[in-house]
Formats: structure tokens, sequence, C-alpha cells
């Protein structure tokens, strides 16, 4: 079971922002894009709600496997005793003499780079590995009776059941961050659209027990039962201290080695290029916050379609152009390809992972982005290296005749055909994937 360290919990009145900033009129279209089956979601396209809301921002400190962190902070404990080890006063004065000394006896000559010296040079970076996982909606439609869904399956199996196949790959790494689609509330007052998502408040406690980190809320369910749906949702993620972001509000989670990562999420559904100012304003306000990293959120493209394009790939590359460090899409709910452009990485979308508003999706194919970054402390501050990208093929499913809302690490040929479509998703980025899940594009450096 993974530790979690209380650090501080700076939010800000979102709550009080969200109930008294008002939403404006919700404007209902119908979506081109229709699944299949009545059980397909659709995301209906809907004008972007007007607001004031305050940037709310949780800094959580510490997230560790206990084994692997714990050992891991004993081997940094003892470089730090055996590397940085300082003179007494007294000693650095007697040397300074002596050196002072010798020098007016013959100028010193400049000294060689030691293998000592390289080794503290190389103390200072610190590698940081980033889990990233798409929708997960922690409940059901407002269309669904009781069988087959989420709900049953939480009566049934309880918290620990949803992401049990996958909690070990999250409790291995630093940050484990998923996109939180649909509210958690009580309340009945839904938008009037063709698909509302909720699930109860205490479907919380299953973020910390499978290791979950940070979540983005920006996202086209996030309004689906108004301002009391927002306001209770986000009374859940503070109630566990969990960092989040939508809009203008950003989040920070902090490592346990001290790196602050920051999120940025906005929805281009609803939001248009409207979310660009979003963007741009919250790097600049991660900035401001020392952050080491910032991960840009987009939800983003249509529906059911494999390949990223228009306005996609023109944000993408505009989020790399102002500062993000990795492009994380969501929305489509299907696997759509990786672009790596001017030393960054895009992922354009991570599917859906542990989807509730589906009882039985056609493609259930799906994946978990791993992204390993070094950052090295310097004169000029910290800088962030370019990421290492590893996907890890999944089903969203661990039975494949419907949806037990259970993300299962795929194996064998289902392993094989994943990593083949995401190939094929990437081949015009000039983006492959090896049959390990690493991803290589040609002009990244080894």
């Amino acid at each position: 079971m993974k530790k979690w360290k209380k650090g501080l919990f700076a939010a800000g009145v979102t709550a009080i922002a969200l109930l008294s900033g008002g939403y404006g009129p919700y404007e209902v279209k119908t979506d081109e894009t229709a699944a299949e089956s009545t059980e397909s979601m659709e995301e209906s396209s809907e004008a972007s709600r007007e607001n004031t809301e305050t940037l709310s921002r949780v800094i959580l400190v510490g997230k560790s496997d206990s084994d692997r962190k714990q050992e891991t902070a004993a081997e940094e404990t003892t470089a730090e005793e055996t590397t940085t080890e300082e003179p007494s006063i007294d000693e650095a004065t007697a040397k300074e003499s002596a050196t002072d000394e010798t020098a007016t006896e013959e100028p010193a000559a400049e000294e060689p780079a030691t293998d000592e010296t390289e080794e503290k040079a190389e103390s200072t970076k610190k590698e940081v590995v980033i889990s990233l996982a798409g929708d997960c909606s922690l409940g059901n439609l407002s269309i669904h009776g009781y069988e087959g869904t989420f709900r049953e399956m939480y009566d049934r199996q309880g918290p620990s059941w949803f992401f049990k196949n996958v909690k070990h790959i999250f409790e291995a790494d630093h940050m484990t961050l998923v996109n939180f689609e649909g509210v958690l509330t009580n309340s009945n007052n839904r938008v009037e659209k063709a698909f509302n998502i909720k699930g109860k408040p205490e479907y919380i406690h299953i973020l910390p027990e499978a290791g979950i980190d940070a979540v983005s809320f920006g996202n086209n369910h996030r309004i689906d039962y108004g301002a009391q749906g927002v306001a209770d949702t986000v009374a859940a993620f503070e109630s566990i201290r969990l960092p989040y972001a939508y809009d203008d509000n950003v989040g920070i989670f902090e490592t346990e080695n001290g790196i602050k990562i920051g999120i940025i999420s906005v929805d281009v559904i609803y939001g248009g290029r409207k979310v660009e100012t979003y963007v741009q304003n919250g790097i600049e306000k991660l900035r401001q916050q020392e952050a080491d990293l910032i991960l840009a959120c987009c939800h983003w493209g249509i529906e059911s379609t494999y390949n990223a394009t228009g306005y996609q790939l023109e944000l993408g590359h505009k989020c790399i152009d102002w500062g993000a460090d990795l492009v994380v899409g969501c929305h489509p709910h299907v696997l759509q390809g990786v672009e790596y452009y001017n030393g960054k990485y895009i992922i354009y979308s991570l599917g859906n992972f542990c989807f509730g508003g589906n009882r039985n999706p056609k493609d259930k194919n799906t994946m978990i982005a791993q992204a390993r970054f070094e950052i090295e402390d310097g004169e000029a501050g910290t800088a962030a290296k370019e990421a290492h990208l590893t996907l890890i093929p999944c089903t969203l499913s661990s039975v494949e005749h419907r949806n037990d809302y259970c993300p299962t690490v795929a194996e064998g040929d289902r392993k094989r055909l994943i990593i083949q479509r995401l190939n094929e998703y990437s081949k015009a980025f000039g983006v492959t994937v090896d049959e390990d899940g690493r991803v290589r594009a040609a002009e990244q450096s080894n």
C-alpha cells in the first residue's frame, strides 16, 4: 500500500466561487459523431460557460510504494552523507590560509575535473516517473438502471476492485494522473444534455486506494449537474488532499524527492479557442510557483476517431511552444497517436480507462503512458530534460464480453495488437513504439 504524506493544503475558495459565479445558459447541440448504439458515449457540443472561478492550488507531498520509495530515500540519504560532508569552519580557514601562502610562491594551476567532481555533478539530477491514464468516470449515466453498472460493481466489490490490476504500476511511480470525467454528487439537478455522468461522493476513496495522486477535471462532463455538481466534486477532491486542475485552476503535486509537477486542464469541447488563455495563464502561474514540470491536459478531438486532426494539432503545438513539458489528450474514448514536437511529447488520446459511462464499449483497448524525466539543478534554476516515454497496453475491462470497470494490463497477442495500432496512429508523426512499449522519435536524442 502506498504511503500518503499529507503536506500543504492551500485551496482557494473554489466551492464558494462556483456557487456564486454563475454558469450561464447551457446550449444543447446534436453530436454529429453519434456512437453505434445507445450504450455508446456521445459528447454534446455546448457553448463555453463564462465564469470567474478562482485559483485553487493543492500541494500534496509524497507518494511512494513503501518498499521502493524507502529504499530510494535511504540511498539518497547515504549519498548525501558521503558526498556532501563539509569541513569545519576552522579547517576551512586553515586550508584557505595554506592556499594563500602557496599562491605567493607559485601561481596555482587550474585543476582538471576529477571523478569526484563528476559524481557530485551527477548527484544534482533527480528522476521522476509519471503515470498517465485516460477517462475515468466513477459512476454511471443518468439513463442507466442498476444491473451491469459501475454502481452495482461498487456495491458488490467495494473500492479496491476498480484499479486492482494496475495498482502495482501506480504505486511504483512518483505521481499518477487520470482524467476525472463526471462528478461526485447527490444532486439530481442535471443539466439538459444527452448524457450525464455522476457517482456518489463516497466513491472518492477509490482514488487513493488505487494510488492515484492527481486529476485533470477540465472536461465536458464536469458540468453535468451544474454548479452544485462541480462544488461537491471539488469538495471531495479537497477532502483527501487530491490536487486537481480545470480552467484557470491549476494544481501542483510535489513528489517525495521535492519535484513540483504543475497541472493545467482545459476543455476544448465547450471552451473552443478560449481555452488558450487558460493554458497561457496557467503556465505563467505555475512558473511563479516554481513548478519543475508542467503538464497540459487537453480534452479535445472527435469521438471514436483514431487520428488527431485540426485544432488538436494546432493547440498541442501551442502548448509546447508556450512552455508545457508534456501534453496529455483525452475525450475521443479511443487511443490516438503520439507526436514528438520541439523536444516534447504530445499524447493525443489516452482513451477510456475506468469508464463507468459505458457498460460495454466496442473498443476496449487503452493504455497507461509513463513519462520519465530527469530534473537537473543548475545555477539558472531547475530545468527539465526531455521525457522518455513508455506506453503500457491495457484493456479497460478484465473481461471481453462486458465492461467490469477493472482496467487490466494486456499480454500476448492483445498487447502486440495494441502496439501495432499505436504505431499506425503515430506513423504520420515519425514516431514508433517498440515491442516493449518504448516510444522513439527519429529526432530524439538517446
